[in-house]
């Protein structure tokens, strides 16, 4: 069995005021419910991102990390780990003129999960375009990422 899984995420509806809940080793997203009993890995709201366990930002392009490291993660003692979202140290980069979001490239999240698990996580998009009445419309907090989770216990991320 491959115990390193890959996947891509299109358009994850963000645009909610409460936090959005996923769960890496599923793909799929996880109820505000059940979230609560902790079956979630990263959450999603507006730009906030929130990890259930310890992550931490690499900058470095996302098919060349082959290992995570051991140390370096941000942790909380209890509940969820919030990413930084400072203008030096966040996931993307905000055009004041036009108001446009977009990731920072190479900028990779590594995540520890709280079932022991690391992943690697890339922010490809924060729009979804869509087709309106005066052509394309790109609208914002619906999440594209791809990534890879480890599921054997090591940090090794090349299949």
């Amino acid at each position: 069995a491959q115990s390193l899984e890959n996947r891509s995420i299109k358009g994850l509806d963000a645009s909610s005021d409460q936090f959005v809940f996923f769960n890496l080793a599923s793909g799929e997203l996880v109820s505000p419910e059940a979230a609560a009993f902790g079956g979630w890995d990263i959450a999603f709201q507006g730009t906030n991102i929130q990890v259930n366990g310890a992550a931490q930002f690499i900058d470095t392009v996302y098919d060349s990390l082959h290992v995570a490291p051991e140390n370096g993660y941000l942790s909380a003692e209890s509940g969820p780990v919030t990413l930084p979202s400072g203008s030096e140290e966040r996931w993307f980069n905000y055009d004041f003129n036009t108001h446009f979001i977009s990731p920072i490239a190479n900028r990779i999240v590594l995540i520890k999960t709280s079932t022991g698990h690391v992943a690697k996580l890339e922010i490809l998009d924060y729009y979804k375009a869509e087709f309106g009445t005066d052509g394309p419309v790109q609208t914002p907090r619906y999440y594209s990422f791809r990534y890879a989770l480890q599921k054997d216990g090591t940090g090794n991320l090349i299949p």
